[in-house]
């Protein structure tokens, strides 16, 4: 990133209130307003919508009417290189008025010389949006029917990852792209399905959703650590893991059609393996996303298939979780002797 486009970010997201808070202002105070809508943001659009001193992104403010916050230079949502950008308003079309200008933004961003982020494969704009899962049912319809009839309507193509956690308000990354005025109309509707559930009790808390939140919520960063204990943080390992997959250029990790990961475990393993009732393994995959089974293996009497799908990133997390229960079963069986005859 250029000096001066550092520079900007300091002057225009103002004085930092610590690690993880958001900064940018807004409207004063910290009052969560009725609406409210997230995107993804790569550093390029980030620094766009931010302008030279701020003045890009206190512009908006006004004239949007909307409260507007950026997570930290650096602090990007899991699994991507990307800030999450935060617009809050008293009312909906404040909140078209700030994606008409992201929009904007983008296509001036893709035809100059840094456009990373902001174009897809094909030349196409692109624009990511963090969508809480109870409003992606709407976007898709029944039996899809909704969203192919957006897709025909207005020519854009969407894409939507799977939930990386349970419930309404588990985050969707809804990407679009297209011509600029195939994502204005495409992000139209988007932004009344998620407005549609503003009065929801949840709603206020997947709007004030931070960074640092995401980490501990979807086990992509420190914060999942610290709950699994944490032993291996500072390690080499741990350090070579987090620094490849924040290398991974986005498509990596949004391909649609999942990964999977096998493994061959001994027979006498897979109760702690799977654990009481199999709470194990379903709390893993309630953690992560993913599918794990367990089957026999043709011709091996002595052991077992472990085999884990979802997503890139949530199948290595599962991974190492079921690894993590693989080596406390392992130890479990070696303090309680040889297993009777």
């Amino acid at each position: 990133m250029e000096k001066g486009g550092s520079k900007g970010n300091k002057a225009g997201e103002g004085k930092g209130r610590g690690k993880g808070s958001k900064k940018g202002g807004g409207r004063g105070g910290t009052a969560t307003l009725q609406c409210g809508i997230k995107f993804l943001t790569p550093e390029v659009l980030a620094s766009a919508i931010i302008g030279k001193g701020g003045a890009v992104i206190a512009e908006m403010r006004t004239s949007c009417q909307a409260k507007l916050a950026l997570t930290e230079q650096g602090e990007f949502y899991p699994s991507t290189d990307c800030r999450v950008f935060t617009a809050q308003a008293d009312e909906a079309e404040s909140l078209t008025e700030v994606m008409r200008q992201i929009v904007v933004k983008t296509a001036e961003l893709a035809k100059g010389p840094n456009s990373e982020g902001t174009t897809g494969s094909d030349g196409d704009l692109k624009l990511r949006t963090l969508v809480p899962k109870a409003a992606v049912g709407g976007i898709i319809g029944k039996q899809g029917s909704a969203i192919k009839q957006l897709r025909d309507t207005t020519g854009a193509k969407i894409s939507i990852s799977d939930p990386y956690d349970s419930g309404p308000g588990a985050q969707q990354i809804v990407t679009i792209s297209g011509t600029a005025e195939a994502l204005e109309a495409a992000m139209k509707e988007v932004n009344n399905q998620i407005q549609m559930l503003n009065g929801e009790t949840w709603f206020k808390t997947w709007l004030q959703g931070t960074s640092e939140s995401y980490a501990s919520s979807y086990g992509d960063d420190q914060g999942a650590w610290a709950s699994y204990g944490g032993g291996g943080r500072s390690s080499a390992g741990v350090d070579c893991m987090m620094r490849v997959a924040n290398q991974l250029p986005p498509y990596v990790m949004e391909d649609s059609r999942g990964f999977a990961l096998s493994c061959v475990v001994p027979n006498r393993l897979v109760g702690g393996l799977i654990g009481r009732g199999g709470a194990g393994t379903k709390e893993v995959q309630t953690q992560t996303g993913t599918k794990i089974g367990i089957r026999e293996v043709p011709g091996d009497s002595e052991n077992r298939s472990l085999n884990i799908a979802g997503p890139l990133a949530n199948t290595c997390a599962a991974y190492m979780l079921m690894m993590k229960r693989y080596l406390d079963a392992e130890a479990a069986a070696a303090s309680s002797g040889p297993t009777p005859s």
